[in-house]
């Protein structure tokens, strides 16, 4: 039970963006009318409220270039637009940088917004380990910003997912997460450049398999106005320990 709680506790954290690489199969057309795709999650198709702007930017071909812990990572890039059920999703080539934990993963990751509600849907995966052992986890999708809200205001949700493990029987995890607004118009200054009209938020997550708490995940966002999310950090504590994780942006290019 311990490895399983382990495997799965590796990759958890996708809905905190910064452990993941994602890869999408070669795209011919820029716009792909897929109704299909999966996720978890108890998040409605209801209308947010008045946006006091755009703190995500979604065209194609936006891009933007991380330091994840100092290191360059490859553009995150928009690359299609997908019709998912009634929703339009903006699909990204990968999210914010590399596997982390000798774990390795192709996972398709979209953005949509709705007034000032901000979505990322996850689709299903099948993930290497790194420890001889291939893992498929099903997909979800979350509420990450509520950008018209008032400082100190929060949100909340939660999804459920299955996953799989090469020779190892399946089981099921639950994950409950809040919001909280913590500055707004704020200045921040990352890699030298100042970036005004931030958002500062924070996201918490809490992780069950089978009833049994294996891991909370925390994270702060910076999202400046009519550029993007411009910086993350990530705490990462299970029974294994804390590993802190840092998103810095480099250069952006917003359509």
């Amino acid at each position: 039970m311990k490895n399983i709680k382990l495997l799965i506790g590796l990759f958890l954290v996708f809905t905190a963006f910064t452990f993941t690489s994602c890869e999408n199969e070669p795209i011919d057309s820029a716009i792909d009318l897929n109704n299909g795709g999966n996720g978890g999650g108890n998040n409605g198709g209801g209308g947010g409220g008045t946006s006091t702007g755009d703190y995500w930017p979604t065209a194609l071909n936006n891009q933007w270039v991380f330091k994840q812990d100092g290191v360059v990572q490859p553009p995150m890039k928009m690359v299609s637009i997908n019709s998912i059920g009634s929703f339009t999703y903006y699909t990204f080539d990968q999210l914010f940088g590399t596997g982390s934990g000798g774990a390795s993963a192709g996972v398709i990751a979209r953005l949509r917004k709705n007034s000032g509600d901000y979505y990322l849907k996850i689709e299903d995966f099948t993930f290497d380990t790194g420890l001889g052992i291939m893992g498929t986890l099903t997909g979800y999708e979350m509420l990450i910003l509520k950008d018209y809200l008032n400082v100190n205001q929060t949100w909340s949700g939660s999804f459920s997912q299955t996953a799989t493990f090469t020779g190892l029987p399946s089981t099921t995890q639950a994950t409950s997460y809040s919001g909280v607004i913590l500055e707004k118009d704020a200045t921040v200054t990352v890699n030298g450049t100042n970036y005004t009209n931030v958002i500062k938020m924070k996201i918490t997550q809490s992780v069950t398999v089978m009833g049994a708490p294996t891991n909370n995940v925390v994270t702060e966002y910076w999202f400046a106005k009519d550029i993007g999310p411009v910086k993350a950090v990530t705490v990462s504590t299970d029974d294994t320990g804390t590993e802190t994780i840092n998103n810095e942006l480099q250069s952006y290019i917003v359509n």
